[in-house]
């Protein structure tokens, strides 16, 4: 069955909308296009009729002025061509081609085609060959005497306007990443190694290959890189074995996933063990360990730490019966016959219900050199999150119930109070229109715990020896 769409469509209103501003756009620009062609501005007057064409390709008086001013712009280029060729102006000759061949394309998408002197080809060519001759032997002598930004400039230059001329391709590859490499080389040799190793990926995710980048990079890895064994975060009684442990496997994910060339998790199965943690650190600290709680040899550092507090619960859900009024209208037939609509008010009891989810805690940590015992990075975090769900129910339509109290039942009071404003009655009803799932605990100590090991991984990933 067809669909009959109203124009008051959105989708339609847009496009008509959209067609009518850039309609009006290549008018407007075809106008003053006019105007400056009669004022003999040609060159001002073809770029406002391509300008017209970029508002609305479909303006035929826009296309028929552009071929009229646009030939007339080409001429006169392809006159000044001339002029410096015989001259033997090659670079203002190669430069203005490429401004009459910049022209052409533009006007070409528009299905106008502008004619040029085939004679202007050929001198091109021969005008280019010579400039760009003298270009590309400049930039190999100042390529020669190491003047790599000089010699960067020139063949850039050459290979934008012709990049298969020659290997000029391959000399702009050494003007471009010699003095990289070259500083990679001083940085490694300084011990500046996460340097120098970004030095040589930046040549190596550019370029691909060049020289030995690859196997310097490789060199500036392995002696910036630091690998690190995790302990399970120790607490204050046994109870927090669990989320040392639920911390730790946190930590190990979070830091591996940074994919940092300078980070490196040594997993065995000692450090994992959360009843010797604090044996470790002692023998650590005193270099006194115990053979059966031996660290593996090739672990740099050691990052460990210490729950000062932790809480994780969701209270029992809190029921409490409220009193309100229930609103009816009613229709009464008086004694003279006539009809009344009257309001009547009914003592009633909702039920309100509340709930409490909690995450707490405070984790102090420090990252030790297994080499010399010294601190590395050390933090203090502390995280609290919370949940709290607050709704009520009532048996029959809520949207009758009025806020307010009463004091009997069964008999009525001047103490009584009905509270039958909007902002009253609208506060009430949200109460019955409020979500009922509240956030577990165990969601909450998931977050937090995700956020806690992110602050750390981010904390240990920031840290850079060499600043």
């Amino acid at each position: 069955m067809a669909r009959n769409f109203s124009i008051k469509h959105p989708f339609f209103l847009s496009v008509i909308t959209l067609f009518l501003l850039f309609g009006c756009a290549s008018k407007r620009y075809m106008n003053k296009a006019l105007e400056l062609e009669n004022a003999g501005l040609v060159t001002e007057a073809a770029d406002l009729y391509l300008r017209s064409l970029q508002a609305n390709d479909d303006n035929i008086d826009s296309k028929l002025g552009l071929k009229r001013t646009g030939q007339v712009v080409i001429d006169r280029k392809s006159d000044e061509f001339q002029s410096f060729y015989t001259s033997n102006q090659y670079k203002e000759a190669v430069f203005t081609f490429l401004d009459i061949d910049n022209f052409r394309s533009q006007a070409s998408r528009y299905g106008i085609n502008l004619g040029v002197p085939q004679s202007t080809f050929s001198r091109y060519n021969e005008a280019k060959e010579i400039y760009l001759d003298k270009q590309y032997n400049k930039g190999i002598d100042a390529l020669n005497a190491e003047n790599f930004t000089n010699a960067f400039s020139l063949l850039d230059e050459v290979l934008k306007i012709d990049p298969n001329f020659r290997d000029a391709s391959q000399h702009w590859v050494t003007a471009r990443y010699e003095p990289v490499y070259r500083d990679g080389i001083n940085l490694l040799r300084s011990g500046k190694n996460r340097t120098a190793y970004y030095a040589f990926d930046e040549i190596l995710r550019n370029q691909g290959t060049y020289r030995n980048a690859s196997s310097l990079r490789n060199e500036a890895r392995e002696k910036a890189l630091m690998k690190i064994g995790i302990l399970p975060f120790n607490g204050l009684d046994l109870s927090k074995r669990e989320i040392a442990q639920e911390l730790r496997t946190y930590l190990t994910s979070d830091i591996s996933r940074q994919n940092s060339p300078f980070f490196e998790i040594v997993e065995s199965p000692i450090l994992s063990q959360t009843d010797i943690t604090e044996a470790i650190i002692r023998g650590v600290l005193t270099k006194n360990q115990d053979k059966i709680l031996e660290l593996p040899s090739d672990i740099d550092a050691i990052l460990s730490g210490k729950i000062n507090e932790y809480a994780s619960l969701t209270t029992p859900l809190q029921k409490t019966r409220r009193k309100a009024w229930l609103r009816e209208t009613a229709t009464i037939t008086r004694e003279d016959g006539t009809k009344e609509k009257v309001t009547e008010y009914h003592k009633v009891y909702y039920y309100e219900y509340l709930r409490t989810s909690v995450f707490k805690m405070s984790i102090s940590y420090s990252l030790r050199s297994m080499k010399n015992n010294s601190v590395i990075l050390s933090d203090v975090i502390h995280k609290n999150l919370e949940d709290q769900v607050l709704f009520a129910e009532f048996d029959g339509n809520y949207e009758n119930l009025i806020p307010g109290t009463w004091y009997s039942a069964t008999r009525d009071s001047d103490n009584d109070k009905i509270y039958d404003d909007r902002n009253s009655v609208n506060e009430l009803h949200s109460l019955f229109e409020n979500r009922q799932r509240i956030t577990s605990s165990r969601e909450l100590r998931e977050r937090g715990l995700a956020e806690m090991s992110g602050q750390i991984a981010h904390h240990l990933i920031s840290y850079n020896p060499e600043r």
